[in-house]
């Protein structure tokens, strides 16, 4: 009788250690998805002033040497505002989604830069499913826009490539640059945003590369096909 009940007490305190254990977990895990949110949304509100302090000046540059093109390109940077808000209010978007506002973006871009800027897209259709933070693609076409095209006298085209990989998707923004022209003031602002948000999504598991060569640029980010943790 008394190993019985000694059994009987073993047992009773190994419940209750784990089930305090599991909610030692779950709390845990609660406050990684909580933090990785705050962070998401820091994060958002650090870009979308970085955006728009960019959009004005374009819009700017073009008041007084071409206004019709100015009053065009208020118009499509309106119609592009009130999307991306729109999209911002949610955590994930369908890449589909987010490839339509990095046209839209490029679309205002056209615009001051007329014939200097080309787009180009290479797009598999089974790869837009896959959802990501919106606005993920926007800063890397600025900055191919921007660091990219702005720095040559001739222009030249960005070059949009999306693919499927074994394990996730694949997304690269291509454009032509000058090494030699000095970097400006703030490049690189983007990219340090997107890496990170690419961190507080998925951990280690999505990636973002910088390559440069013979003239070309490229960044390369691959996510998971999967939705991050707790999304």
């Amino acid at each position: 009788g008394v190993l019985l009940y000694l059994l009987a007490v073993t047992f009773h305190y190994i419940l209750l250690s784990l089930e305090s254990s599991q909610a030692a977990e779950r709390r845990a895990m609660e406050a990684r998805v909580l933090a990785r949110e705050a962070e998401l949304e820091a994060l958002k509100a650090q870009l979308n002033p970085h955006f728009l302090f960019n959009a004005l000046n374009s819009v700017s540059a073009l008041t007084t040497s071409a206004p019709a093109r100015a009053r065009e390109m208020c118009v499509l940077l309106s119609d592009f505002l009130r999307r991306s808000l729109s999209s911002g209010e949610r955590t994930l978007i369908p890449l589909r989604e987010e490839l339509a506002l990095a046209r839209q973006f490029l679309a205002v871009e056209q615009v001051r830069y007329g014939r200097r800027l080309e787009v180009e897209e290479e797009v598999d259709e089974e790869a837009l499913g896959a959802v990501v933070p919106p606005l993920l693609l926007q800063p890397l076409v600025e900055n191919a826009v921007r660091h990219g095209i702005g720095t040559l006298l001739d222009g030249g085209t960005v070059t949009l490539r999306v693919a499927r990989t074994p394990d996730g998707v694949r997304v690269a923004v291509e454009n032509p640059y000058d090494p030699e022209a000095p970097a400006p003031s703030g490049s690189g602002l983007g990219l340090s945003i997107v890496r990170r948000r690419l961190a507080a999504a998925w951990g280690r598991a999505a990636e973002l590369e910088e390559r440069g060569a013979d003239g070309r640029f490229a960044v390369v980010l691959v996510v998971p096909a999967v939705p991050p943790e707790g999304a």
